[in-house]
């Protein structure tokens, strides 16, 4: 970038951020209007990264600006936050550089001349008490999900071998289901009554359908060892998951407040509002206004147009972690006692589908979310 350009920042520096090294290159302009560069690399440990703190900062440089590479740009922000007045976190295709006219050098230099300039657009990097209760969130999430998995195949295994517990059961993830499964890979022998014992007197499944549904084929060795392997496995992800929300639960002690208010919304239960709050946070400020927030998760209408022709209106990619959160509680809200999301969700549906409606909901959603938490206010 020429830098003529007119520069918002006199002293600035730019980040090249790899797995084992950083390239930095600072750029100060003096009272003449002459541009001075100094440039020097790093190593990625710790002892390093504070050394390259202690060096920008002999420098006069207290903002910085880098892109977010993978994982690899955080510890440097955990380095250089506390120190600088800003360190800027961009998406790295707002500052890529023509391909065959880059290397570490040109990378890192281009950072700093878009920094220096005012063109760069900020990525939103919540403060570190929230960033560890996503880390907590996402793991939970990441559990859950392996523990989903491992239980449709603990189903399947047993629907081969013709045990049609999902056939009988509506909840095959239930007491009744479960304390079938355990007496079926006990193997020892067992009756027809020892199967209805494990039967909860609440449960509405004709009985003559579960005795048909728990005589499928004996399991061999080999399959009842596999089965009680994978069955293991989901009881300790089941105990992982207890700690988890524990460690969350303590986590979220000083957003109780905002917990409390995003339960008041129909469809949002506490640990969904745990999530909104780890994956949000709690300062709307950085977002402006409600529209923003809604495009930062993925959930406002994209723009593709010219020659003044609409090529798509599909929504934002973003919120990898935010989007389904707020899809799941958008169905639960349009079930839930409260009309008004399902009144808004009935008429959308006849003109958009039921997939666009919901999406359109769950917009809605983020944008009562937004004035409560910027007004402290809760849902009406």
């Amino acid at each position: 970038m020429n830098d003529v350009t007119q520069t918002v920042l006199l002293v600035a520096g730019g980040l090249d951020v790899h797995k084992s090294f950083v390239i930095v290159v600072i750029k100060s302009t003096s009272e003449d209007g002459t541009v001075k560069t100094v440039k020097k690399r790093f190593s990625t440990f710790r002892s390093d990264l504070e050394d390259l703190r202690d060096w920008l900062l002999q420098n006069d440089c207290h903002h910085v600006c880098m892109e977010s590479t993978g994982k690899y740009w955080i510890p440097v922000y955990n380095v250089l936050e506390p120190a600088m007045k800003e360190v800027r976190v961009c998406n790295p295709k707002w500052l890529s550089l023509v391909k065959g006219e880059k290397d570490d050098n040109k990378d890192a230099a281009r950072i700093c001349d878009l920094y220096r300039n005012g063109m760069t657009k900020s990525s939103y990097i919540p403060n570190k008490q929230i960033r560890i209760l996503r880390e907590l969130t996402r793991l939970r999430q990441k559990y859950v999900q392996q523990r989903t998995s491992d239980h449709n195949r603990l189903i399947n295994c047993l629907t081969v071998s013709n045990y049609k517990l999902d056939m009988v059961f509506s909840n095959v993830r239930g007491k009744s289901a479960s304390r079938i499964v355990d007496l079926i890979l006990s193997g020892k022998p067992y009756t027809d009554e020892d199967i209805l014992k494990c039967v909860y007197s609440r449960c509405k499944a004709p009985r003559e359908d579960i005795l048909r549904a728990c005589h499928g084929f004996e399991l061999d060795k080999f399959q009842r060892q596999k089965l009680q392997i994978i069955q293991s496995n989901i009881n300790n992800l089941t105990k992982e998951i207890e700690k988890l929300d524990q460690l969350i639960m303590e986590a979220c002690e000083d957003h109780k407040e905002y917990v409390r208010l995003l339960m008041t919304i129909p469809g949002i239960s506490e640990i969904s509002a745990r999530k909104l709050v780890a994956e949000l946070g709690t300062e709307m400020d950085q977002f402006e206004k409600d529209s923003r927030a809604a495009k930062w998760a993925g959930l406002a209408p994209g723009s593709d147009e010219s020659a003044g022709k609409i090529h798509s209106r599909h929504i934002t990619k973003g919120g990898k972690y935010l989007k389904p959160v707020l899809i799941e509680a958008a169905w639960a809200a349009v079930r839930s006692k409260n009309p008004y999301y399902r009144c808004k969700f009935e008429v959308l549906s006849l003109r958009l589908g039921k997939k666009r409606a919901i999406v359109a909901i769950g917009r809605k959603m983020i944008v009562s979310i937004f004035h409560m938490f910027l007004n402290m206010k809760e849902w009406h």
